[in-house]
């Protein structure tokens, strides 16, 4: 090596004082910019003169220290100091010499030294295939690590691209384990990748455990936490729709607290009455929070660590009597080892409507009003008032719609989680805060969540598992004063909907208006005292002791309490509106509710492999008990609107009223699990239930259910077949199993008084008891049958999967009040009974595709569901009904789905007196027809053929259905260098809605009329055959042909909706080391901004309401999450 020299200067300063350190690196860095100074100006200012032929390196290197002050430095083995070179420069400077005998080596000017680095690096073009044990991989990504030169593999695995000697090559394709190697001298190579199991080691929770998803036979959709964090959707439920095939989730309100979706599970299951106290939720999936029974909307989606939805019978009979219309598992996060670690996710974003409709000014109502009547009810000197606002406190345009909703409602999350421990502790803290402010002042909703969730390994094989959770949630909303049937917010905004801005909410003097019907406009109201509070609090203790006495076997034991207060408060105050009229008298109404759910649950489970065979046998048992309070009471003429408490008020009129009840289920039930080698799959489960809502001798209930599978992939003559390489996995699966269901009133077989009951004696009236409803001793559960069959492929180890199964699903014996009613013979209601059959049955369709191409990953999933839903039979007692109800009636037909429209079919409207002759005859519908009425088609008569007449009785036919035939959603994502964007599209079809009431026909009861109906309507002038609305008419009379059902009123409510979008932005890791942080990401969000209908202008498609409703909200976040 040629001689190099070593320097420095050695400064003792350990011992010196901190002024005399400070002078002498001060004196230190000064030598440095000094020295630096001088040696650039030698380098830049020495003109060399220098001609070599043919010379060695070390030659022409002599030559150069020889002839100026620079000095070369290197290592022997790094330069090839015999390589011949050639020099010609003239009055050149270094750089100019060094370029001509070192174009082939790198270097470095320092001082006067020149450091030679060593051989340049010339990038090479290398050649290679990726394969797998199978062959070939297409679409492998190969890059040169730390870079972005890179290609991808064609269609037989083959690839080239240019790389330097020494850089590392990284292969990858999903699926496959990534593989590094270092480029040598070699320009070819062979790469093979190693499968990643994970695809196939993928883990779902399932009753009472958890299965390897390849081995499980049932029908199961299962989401992570990855598809709920970060979302700002206040109601956990509106989180599921579009995620999973046959899982369909429709939002009906936007109402803060209260605006969770329907979740509907394959279909609808049973029908309803509408005075059911349970028809809202008796088609509700059973939802478990750990194994317990709970409120899913009460739930953080925080602290979600997955969502298992079992569809069929073979994966939901082992809950038997309450699983019929399906189960959803919510299993909450738990302790992870390691140390403390802390997240933090919060948001704010504000609310605004997806749809609001538009109304015509008050001087177009009026003009369109007299036109409706036929006469001038408004003159026009108050046509013209209306319209230049002269005089605004008697001839208003005011926007009562406007003025309800009247704010964009803020709103903010902010969840905060805990967790760490070691091999024998772990545990989980979380809390969470909800605030969300409606679109409607003084309406809010507030929630605080708490979870605690403990993992003890007490001794070798005794694990106590604790999980404890707190939710306290708080709903208020304004509230018509006294004197006013607007007993809650729904009712204020269908009056602000209905009726027109003819007076001012608050006039000049500051007075409030009187409104249409005296009693206040709704945004009067909404500055009132009145008002509505719904606090409600619930805590859970579950604990569970999981215990390992000899190999294989584990006993478990479950022990869980619940307890939930909820109270109503509604106070409607007086209040003075103009014209010195007072609304009251003030009234307070406090409602409070108390439920103690209380269960008990045992379980033996023993797993045995041996050879190629595994088996698995749980047995069980399950206690649960519930039991209701409920107190309420009422006082009015309070001395004033600042002590809304019952003991302020009068006790003249005061009331009370208090009830309680109790239900319990007792079970036994028990699974057999088989699969040889995986390959051969087998499955049982039972279930007993005995529940007290039925009689003695029906009192308990069977619930079997069989499923088979064969894994196709892993046969020899699959895995032999090279052509079949590409498939990972291939299932074909079967199930049948029984399901019931006992969701009804508490004592449905028993005659019991009722009190309250007043009796004749004489002139007088005598309280007392008497038994009101007519009762079915023999009744028994409601039972559903299912058959399923599927297909499940993973192919290219996870780089696409594919789902698709077929099902029918029997629900027999229904649970129902029927229509024939016996009152008018005994006087008496009549309570439910064993009546009618429903069939649900389609496909599900799932497929889902991943990949990584260089730094950019992306995912994209598809769900597709096809349900259609038939009456089957009617059953006992029940009556065909002739007469359809106008509006969202439950007509049942024989053959058509439930939840269905039934009426007339139109021709479009009639355009004059000739066109009205020369049509059927429908005076039973159209007494005296005119034009711009609606054309009715004669569809049949008593011979079963068109008979010239329109008849109710013939002519009226099934319109469609609010239950939606197709229920599809997408999901894509992706993600670059810390960018992630992710979309979710969502939709149904085949379904349809109706405006009715105040929402669909102008100057019903005194109504409004929207934009789209003035613009629309039959113009005598200019008559059209197909206008988007009759003739106007005054419909404060109900009965008028042109509205009664018939498919003018029914809508197409398909739609596709924007259902999210999210961009969100993470810092390099390195970034945040310095801080200790180990993830922060920055996002912003949008929920349910965009949807595309064919429904009226200013009418979500979802809601499907007459008018009294709350608009399904969009809402607009910025958040962010982090870790440390």
């Amino acid at each position: 090596m040629k001689k190099k020299s070593t320097y420095g200067i050695a400064i003792p300063i350990l011992n010196i004082n901190l002024f005399r350190k400070m002078k002498l690196i001060l004196l230190f860095v000064a030598i440095s910019f000094l020295q630096l100074s001088a040696v650039e100006s030698y380098a830049q200012n020495a003109k060399i003169n220098l001609s070599l032929s043919d010379v060695t390196l070390e030659e022409a290197i002599k030559t150069i220290e020889a002839n100026t002050q620079f000095v070369f430095f290197f290592n022997n083995s790094a330069v090839d100091m015999t390589k011949h070179v050639n020099l010609d420069v003239k009055n050149g400077n270094i750089k100019e010499v060094l370029n001509q005998i070192l174009s082939s080596y790198k270097y470095r000017i320092e001082d006067n030294k020149i450091v030679l680095l060593g051989a340049v690096q010339q990038d090479g073009k290398i050649t290679g295939v990726v394969s797998d044990a199978f062959g070939p991989i297409a679409g492998a990504n190969v890059v040169v690590k730390g870079t972005t030169n890179g290609t991808i593999t064609d269609m037989n695995g083959n690839f080239s691209l240019d790389a330097p000697k020494g850089a590392k090559l990284q292969v990858s394709y999903i699926g496959y384990i990534t593989k590094e190697l270092t480029v040598g001298d070699q320009t070819n190579y062979t790469i093979q990748l190693a499968e990643d199991s994970q695809a196939l080691e993928e883990v779902v929770v399932v009753g009472y455990g958890t299965e390897k998803k390849v081995n499980v036979i049932g029908s199961i959709a299962q989401i992570g936490s990855e598809k709920l964090e970060n979302r700002s959707t206040p109601q956990l439920s509106n989180a599921l729709t579009g995620q999973m095939a046959g899982v369909t989730v429709i939002q009906r309100s936007g109402r803060p607290g209260n605006s969770g979706g329907e979740i509907r599970v394959r279909g609808v299951g049973t029908f309803t009455n509408a005075d059911d106290d349970k028809a809202a939720t008796k088609s509700d999936a059973l939802v478990l929070i750990d194994g317990i029974p709970g409120k899913l909307n009460d739930v953080s989606s925080e602290d979600v660590e997955s969502i298992s939805v079992l569809k069929d019978a073979s994966t939901a009979a082992i809950y038997g009597s309450r699983a019929a219309n399906g189960v959803i598992l919510v299993t909450t996060k738990t302790g992870r080892e390691g140390k403390v670690s802390v997240g933090y996710n919060g948001y704010v974003g504000f609310n605004t409507p997806t749809a609001l409709p538009e109304f015509a000014d008050t001087w177009q109502y009026a003009t369109l009003y007299n036109e409706a009547v036929g006469r001038e009810a408004y003159t026009q000197e108050e046509i013209q008032k209306f319209r230049d606002g002269s005089d605004p406190d008697h001839y208003a345009n005011a926007r009562y719609l406007d003025e309800v909703f009247s704010r964009k409602g803020l709103q903010t999350g902010h969840d905060v989680t805990v967790n760490g421990g070691n091999a024998q502790n772990r545990y989980m803290v979380s809390f969470g805060y909800l605030k969300q402010n409606g679109i409607v002042e003084k309406n809010d909703y507030q929630r605080y969540n708490a979870r605690v969730n403990l993992i003890n390994e007490l001794l070798p094989g005794l694990k106590l598992t604790t999980r404890l959770s707190g939710m306290y949630g708080n709903r208020k909303e304004p509230m018509a004063p006294g004197g006013d049937d607007a007993d809650n917010m729904l009712v204020l905004i269908q009056k602000a909907l209905r009726f027109p801005g003819l007076t001012p909410t608050i006039l000049s003097d500051g007075t409030f208006g009187a409104g249409r019907e005296l009693h206040g406009t709704p945004a009067g109201w909404i500055k009132s005292d009145s008002f509505y509070e719904n606090p409600e609090f619930s805590m859970n203790a579950n604990v569970r002791l999981d215990y390992n006495p000899i190999k294989d076997l584990q006993l478990s034991a479950i022990g869980a309490y619940t307890y939930t207060n909820s109270e109503e408060r509604t106070y409607r105050s007086t209040m003075k509106l103009s014209g010195d009229r007072v609304l009251g008298p003030s009234e307070l109404k406090h409602k409070m509710g108390k439920t103690i759910y209380k269960t008990f649950q045992a379980t033996a489970e023993y797993n045995k492999k041996f050879g190629g065979h595994s088996f698995g046998i749980l047995a069980g048992y399950s206690w649960e008990q519930e039991d209701y309070r409920y107190v309420q009471g009422s006082r009015d003429k309070f001395p004033g609107n600042d002590l809304p408490y019952l003991n302020a008020g009068s006790p003249d009129n005061q009331k009370s009223v208090g009830t309680g009840n109790a239900w319990a289920i007792q079970s036994g039930f028990g699974r057999l699990r088989y699969n040889f080698n995986e390959r051969y799959l087998f499955e049982s489960t039972v279930r007993y239930d005995g529940s007290s809502r039925f009689p003695k001798s029906k009192k308990f209930g069977f619930f079997p259910s069989l499923a088979a599978g064969w894994r196709l992939s892993e046969e020899n003559f699959f895995k032999e077949n090279e052509s079949l390489g590409f498939i990972s996995n291939l299932k074909l699966k079967a199930s049948w199993g029984r399901l019931g269901n006992q969701n009804i009133g508490n004592y449905p077989y028993q005659s019991v008084y009722e009190l309250g009951q007043n009796y004749p004696f004489g002139d007088t009236y005598t309280q007392g008891a008497a038994v009101t409803t007519a009762v079915d001793p023999t009744i028994k559960w409601e039972e559903t049958e299912t058959i399923d069959g599927g297909l499940e492929a993973i192919l290219w180890n996870g780089l696409l999967s594919v789902n698709a199964s077929y099902f029918t699903r029997r629900t027999y014996d229904i649970l129902y009040k029927p229509s024939g009613s016996v009152s008018s013979v005994l006087g008496q209601k009549i309570s439910e009974m064993n009546t009618g059959e429903l069939k649900n049955f389609g496909w599900e369709f799932e497929v889902g595709h991943r990949n990584k191409i260089g730094d950019v990953s992306y995912n994209v999933n598809a769900n597709l569901s096809i349900i259609k839903n038939k009456l089957t039979t009617l059953g006992v007692g029940n009556v065909e009904q002739l007469n359809g109800l106008v509006g969202n009636g439950s007509d049942l037909f024989v053959g058509y789905p439930i939840n269905m429209y039934y009426g007339y079919l139109s021709d479009g409207v009639f355009l004059d007196e000739n066109d009205i002759k020369g049509w059927h005859d429908q005076s039973k519908v159209t007494p005296n027809p005119q034009p711009g009425d609606i054309r009715y088609k004669d569809i049949s008569g008593p011979d079963g053929v068109p008979d010239g007449k329109i008849d109710p009785n013939y002519d009226r036919v099934y319109l469609g259905s609010r239950i939606p035939k197709f229920t599809f959603g997408l999901n894509l994502g992706v993600e670059y260098k810390g960018v992630d964007l992710s979309v979710l599209l969502q939709g149904v079809a085949g379904v349809t809605g109706m405006l009715d009431g105040f929402a669909g026909w102008a100057f019903r009861g005194d109504g409004n009329i929207q934009k789209w109906q003035a613009e629309g309507r039959f113009d005598p002038a200019n008559p059209t055959r197909y206008p988007a609305y009759p003739r106007l008419e005054d419909l404060s009379n109900s009965v008028t042909p042109n509205i009664v059902s018939s498919d003018f009123w029914v809508q197409d409510a398909s739609y596709i909706r924007l259902k999210n979008i999210q961009l969100g932005y993470s810092f390099p890791k390195k970034m945040l080391q310095a801080a200790k942080i180990t993830n922060l990401r920055v996002y912003v969000q949008a929920e349910n901004p965009l949807c595309w209908n064919k429904y009226k202008p200013g009418w979500d498609p979802e809601i499907n309401t007459s008018g009294n409703y709350y608009p399904i909200l969009a809402t607009y976040t910025i958040g962010v999450n982090f870790k440390f």
